[in-house]
């Protein structure tokens, strides 16, 4: 196997190692694991972790509304809508649109419905505005053993239109906000945040320039970030899932439920704990705080 600094060949090889049974080899190959077993309780985990994460990946969708369209398409993947702003050209907030219900003397404001956002654009239109969202991981992992071609900008990379394992996710900007992991044979495994995902050309580009000088023939895969409490509670909620259909004894199971919440446990104890200059604490300063007695004009803030 080609698992060597790979997150989905890593989770196969535990999977199996796990059920131990020569049966799973022939009934189940490694892209049916993928497509089956380990997408959707990479989604399961992801999503308890997520929920507990100092570093959650912060996406920014601009976008300009008119005076007669009312819902706009959300990207895929949207976990949380942290808020809806409209900033100045140094990226400072100006303005905010807060969400409201459908009885608000005011109006709605903003809602979801769906993948859609339902906007007011009867007095913020003309004006560009921007979504910022915590993505999920509820995409198409996929595997390429020599199919990646970087740019020489080195933040731009052609995904493989046919990769080895798994599927190439053709939703509009899927990626977003997911890992690239770029695997050399030998040297540094180099892992980047998504910044955006062109589906038409194929490409990805992302936040921080790669490293590596290789341009063609590149080993890569799109999966969770490397983190081994992370791999473990995948492999292990995979292997339960996996041991349903093979109807694994009752002891068996138990014991890689074990396996599966310690693992997870230390996964979320990792992320929820990354940021400990503040600690755990509700900020006072916030435009969501009107009895505080900072003022805020000029995209800055200034105590009196």
């Amino acid at each position: 196997m080609h698992s060597t600094g790979s997150f989905l060949y890593t989770v196969i090889e535990r999977i199996r190692g796990y059920l131990d049974d020569p049966d799973f080899d022939a009934k189940y190959d490694n892209d049916f694991l993928i497509r089956h077993i380990i997408s959707p309780t990479m989604v399961d985990v992801l999503s308890r972790v997520n929920m507990n994460m100092d570093n959650p990946v912060l996406m920014r969708m601009d976008f300009r509304p008119n005076a007669t369209d009312e819902y706009y398409q959300l990207p895929p993947a949207v976990g949380e809508i942290w808020r809806i702003a409209c900033r100045d050209d140094n990226g400072a907030v100006i303005d905010e649109i807060k969400p409201r219900t459908e009885w608000h003397p005011a109006g709605v404001g903003w809602s979801l419905e769906g993948n859609t956002l339902r906007f007011d654009s009867k007095f913020n239109a003309d004006r560009d505005w921007t979504i910022y969202y915590v993505p999920t991981g509820d995409i198409m992992v996929h595997y390429s053993v020599d199919g990646g071609t970087m740019r020489g900008d080195r933040q731009t990379f052609v995904l493989d239109s046919a990769p080895d394992l798994g599927e190439l996710d053709r939703r509009e900007n899927a990626y977003a906000g997911q890992i690239l992991r770029v695997i050399p044979p030998t040297g540094m495994v180099e892992e980047r945040v998504i910044a955006s995902h062109d589906v038409d050309l194929a490409e990805v580009a992302v936040r921080v320039p790669f490293k590596t000088n290789l341009e063609t023939g590149i080993r890569y895969e799109i999966a969770p970030i490397g983190a081994q409490s992370l791999y473990e509670a995948i492999s292990a909620g995979a292997a339960m899932k996996l041991g349903s259909y093979r109807k694994i004894t009752g002891n068996h199971y138990q014991m890689i439920l074990q396996q599966y919440r310690s693992a997870i446990k230390t996964a979320t104890d990792n992320v929820a704990n990354l940021q400990m200059r503040t600690g755990k604490s509700w900020q006072r300063k916030t435009v969501d705080n009107p009895n505080y007695d900072d003022i805020f004009f000029a995209g800055s803030w200034r105590t009196p």
